[in-house]
């Protein structure tokens, strides 16, 4: 729990750096999969655990806006974190669909996205960063990463960078 406060000051306080050296737009996206899961589409009380969790572990993190899948399991994992930010949890379809929502509507916030084991990964790739795993195994429900993107704005021309955390939270799986 430290850690993960940790993690996050240390992240406000190098954007607050980075904005203030020159036009640097920081957006910052939570990406998590489903929570443990009791069937194909819904959770189980491991799952409702986990998603305690992860409203915990980002209540304090400036989230702006929360995206699922139009998936009970998705949806379940993030509600109780947007119910406690009394914010709507806005749904997406697909990868591609939710990258351009998000690079034109929500640049320089702080987003919070659930997927499957299968689209987490694509989603991290489609922003530019490196995953360290092509598919999140079938097991593995514990992984929370953090997209940091900085549009970086020079005569006109905009260059986006991307940072890629890995964070575990809730119990551990395999």
């Amino acid at each position: 729990m430290f850690t993960i406060k940790l993690f996050l000051l240390t992240g406000v306080i190098f954007v607050s750096a980075c904005n203030s050296i020159g036009q640097l737009t920081t957006t910052q996206i939570f990406v998590v999969r489903h929570a443990d899961r009791e069937t194909f589409d819904d959770l189980n009380q491991l799952g409702l655990t986990r998603a305690s969790e992860l409203k915990r572990a980002l209540l304090n993190a400036g989230i702006d806006s929360v995206f699922s899948t139009n998936f009970v399991r998705t949806k379940k994992t993030v509600t109780p974190l947007a119910d406690a930010m009394r914010l709507p949890v806005l749904l997406y379809d697909s990868n591609p669909q939710l990258i351009k929502r998000i690079l034109t509507n929500s640049a320089g916030k702080t987003l919070l996205v659930a997927g499957h084991s299968n689209t987490v990964p694509q989603l991290i790739k489609s922003f530019g960063c490196r995953p360290p795993f092509d598919n999140i195994p079938d097991t593995q429900f514990d992984d929370l990463f953090l997209i940091i993107i900085d549009q970086k704005g020079t005569n006109g021309l905009t260059g986006n960078t991307c940072k890629l955390v890995q964070i575990k939270y809730g119990a551990i799986t395999n």
